[in-house]
């Protein structure tokens, strides 16, 4: 399988340009429940923080990240507060998280960490991993760009990511690719006059559409599933900002 280093040259900047919804943990446990002592899996956990915030209030949390530096990131972040025991960070790659069947009560997909993967097959292959990882009745929560929006639209560009203090943005174009694919070129560069860059890469993206997703997701066998517009629990409709979806295993 081809992994694309979607964060070269961009490493550095990351924590500080995606930062964790703040409402995810309130919209897990609206959603879910009392998450104390329940093990999550949390897959591409970035910076660590929605990690560190699930641990503290009593979940047994294992983050994973298959960017090294990301990695080191979210483990230094833990060390900053109180520092939960039940609570470790591990290298892994989507297709391959860590577990044994029925490992989980929780897994997290958060913040369009999908979007490495390439085609239907990767996400079918996804969605069976997880279904194995989860107990019965076990949820799968994942975030990603809403891209029946995206498509039908036809949008071109994505809000700016930006954080004043640090001066820095990240734009992102997009256009399709001849084979369907999504290709998202973007650029990070420093806001002052001479907007200076720092980095520029394209981005090839497999556009997965809610009605895919929930196909694939009976398939693996999850058999409640449930789409929102964001963490704020809203219907999830088609120009929607994202897709965000939870889904109980059978």
């Amino acid at each position: 399988m081809y992994v694309p280093d979607i964060m070269n040259g961009f490493i550095d900047y990351y924590a500080s340009l995606v930062q964790p919804s703040l409402g995810m943990v309130t919209f897990l446990t609206n959603e879910i429940g009392n998450l104390s002592s329940a093990h999550i899996l949390d897959a591409a956990c970035g910076g660590g923080e929605l990690a560190h915030a699930l641990a503290v209030s009593g979940s047994v949390v294992t983050a994973v990240e298959s960017e090294q530096a990301l990695l080191l990131k979210a483990k230094a972040y833990s060390l900053r507060d109180k520092v939960p025991r039940a609570l470790q960070f591990l290298p892994a790659p989507l297709l391959k998280l860590p577990g044994t069947p029925g490992s989980y009560h929780v897994l997290l997909c958060l913040n369009n960490a999908s979007s490495v993967l390439q085609d239907e097959e990767e996400y079918q292959e996804f969605f069976k991993q997880a279904a194995t990882l989860l107990n019965k009745g076990g949820r799968l929560v994942m975030q990603l760009f809403n891209y029946d929006m995206l498509l039908d639209y036809k949008v071109r560009e994505l809000p700016e990511l930006v954080n004043e203090k640090e001066g820095i943005r990240l734009q992102r174009r997009l256009r399709i690719c001849n084979d369907g694919h999504l290709a998202m070129d973007t650029t990070l560069s420093l806001m002052r006059i001479d907007a200076k860059e720092l980095a520029r890469q394209e981005i090839i993206i497999y556009p997965i559409r809610r009605l895919q997703i929930q196909k694939m997701l009976q398939d693996a066998g999850f058999v409640v599933i449930d789409f929102y517009g964001g963490v704020e629990g809203t219907t999830w409709q088609e120009d929607s900002p994202s897709t965000l979806f939870l889904a109980i295993r059978g």
